[in-house]
């Protein structure tokens, strides 16, 4: 399902693509190129669906810098792949709600949703995992203690970054240092910035369009890291590399991965 704020990304890649920026080419090795909730979309496997073992495993078959995913606890505390709180919009189940369902139940009803485990097993030390937290840890206590435990293995900032919409709901993950938190701003970028900064976590990504130049500079100053998204085509991602920020994230990885045979080169 289309929503007004994808409708609004979308318009906004095409005029964007017209800056003076964005017609000037750059090595896309210099950015850490995203896919948002894996590589999903009609490619070159067929119809793959986001936030799948496939979705996954199709970014590393297409050497993608990072995969972003989010992280739902189930009623007996199983941290599961997912992005909604329920099971609708993928899969037409609305009535499965995750945090409700056990995860015995949830695999037998929708095998498709990975458990955490699975995706590290597939994935950890192969690509940078940008794990969205979608739940607070003061509605329940026990989710940091619930997640952290299968990170043990990995270094945070180097093979992952926690990742909330909500700042505050990083503050509960204790034993990973702040520079391994992300807060991410949609059409509040002032307000996630102040939070930012005064929490110390250790970036901060938003919109490309309205995260600014003294945006990037006042981040830049305190020594954060910088993700943008959501980049649709190659000229936006031009301007994002020539930017200097650290990430951009992408539905569209299938068509922006370098190799991916889209130049960049044709019509907007």
């Amino acid at each position: 399902m289309t929503t007004i704020a994808d409708r609004l990304n979308t318009l906004a890649n095409r005029l964007w693509a017209w800056a003076p920026q964005s017609r000037v080419p750059v090595n896309c090795a210099d950015v850490g190129l995203v896919a948002h909730r894996g590589a999903h979309g009609d490619g070159p496997r067929g119809l793959v669906l986001e936030n799948t073992l496939e979705a996954f495993e199709l970014c590393l078959h297409m050497g993608v810098w990072g995969a972003e995913m989010d992280i739902h606890l189930t009623r007996d505390g199983e941290p599961v792949v997912h992005h909604d709180a329920d099971c609708g919009r993928l899969f037409n189940r609305p009535d499965i709600i995750i945090a409700q369902t056990r995860f015995r139940d949830l695999r037998a009803a929708v095998p498709q949703i990975p458990h955490l485990d699975e995706v590290l097993q597939l994935s950890a030390g192969r690509m940078h995992l940008m794990l969205e937290i979608k739940e607070s840890w003061r509605d329940r206590a026990s989710l940091p203690q619930r997640i952290t435990p299968w990170l043990a293995s990995l270094t945070p900032g180097q093979d992952y970054h926690l990742l909330s919409l909500v700042p505050d709901h990083l503050e509960g993950f204790r034993d990973i240092p702040r520079s391994a938190f992300v807060d991410v701003a949609e059409a509040n970028t002032a307000e996630i910035l102040r939070q930012n900064l005064a929490l110390g976590h250790g970036a901060l990504a938003g919109s490309f369009v309205l995260m600014g130049a003294g945006c990037l500079r006042q981040l830049r100053e305190q020594g954060r890291q910088i993700g943008t998204g959501l980049v649709e085509n190659r000229f936006v991602l031009n301007r994002e590399v020539s930017r200097g920020v650290d990430w951009v994230f992408t539905d569209h990885i299938l068509t922006l991965q370098p190799g991916s045979g889209d130049s960049g080169s044709g019509k907007v």
